[in-house]
């Protein structure tokens, strides 16, 4: 399949792997499984983030989870701060099963982080995302 400009990428960025599996299959059916990357954690993630030298080729969405090994969710964010050519041009939702209040509090402080949601997401989250329809 040719990857369409009129829809949108996203780095999913989860340990989950059974859950991102599912939102894959989800995709699929529908084509559109190519316009989702996935990194099991966050290192791996924003090492792919930073190797990417051509503007329009960065994601527009990144789908965060906050407790990974290795590197976390909030550490993430905090190298991504720094970077200002994903800043200024990636939105971030933070997907979480956290429900405590100082974690939301944490990540809604970073201006480029659009919203914090519980896990699982709604299986058409993802979908709405990748077809530039409105999420919020």
């Amino acid at each position: 399949m040719s990857i369409s400009t009129d829809y949108k990428k996203i780095i999913f960025i989860d340990d989950d792997t059974e859950l991102v599996s599912i939102y894959n299959s989800i995709l699929e059916r529908k084509n559109l499984s190519d316009y989702l990357l996935h990194f099991e954690n966050a290192k791996d993630g924003l090492e792919y983030l930073k190797g990417i030298k051509n503007k329009e080729k960065l994601p527009d969405y990144i789908l965060l989870d906050l407790y990974m090994p290795e590197m976390d969710g909030f550490k993430f964010l905090e190298y991504f701060e720094r970077i200002s050519k994903l800043k200024d041009s990636i939105e971030i939702y933070v997907c979480t099963s956290s429900r405590k209040k100082d974690d939301r509090n944490r990540v809604m402080k970073y201006p480029f982080v659009s919203a914090y949601l519980e896990k699982p997401l709604p299986s058409d989250f993802i979908e709405l995302l990748i077809r530039d329809h409105t999420v919020y």
